[in-house]
């Protein structure tokens, strides 16, 4: 797990609605096993601190 698997995760989401769908009806106790399922496992953590890169490098 990584930052980086997080940055793929927020990806995959932007590009999948099935996936959105099933990460936003399953809930927290699920998100790990929806990050491994599309390849990029990765913790809620890992995402938020994949967003924060990605704002701190757009300002």
């Amino acid at each position: 797990m990584s930052v980086e698997n997080g940055e793929r995760f927020i990806r995959l989401l932007e590009t999948d609605p099935e996936l959105r769908r099933k990460v936003r009806e399953s809930g927290e106790s699920a998100f790990l096993d929806h990050s491994a399922s599309v390849g990029a496992s990765c913790t809620p953590c890992e995402v938020v601190s994949a967003m924060i890169r990605g704002m701190d490098s757009v300002s």
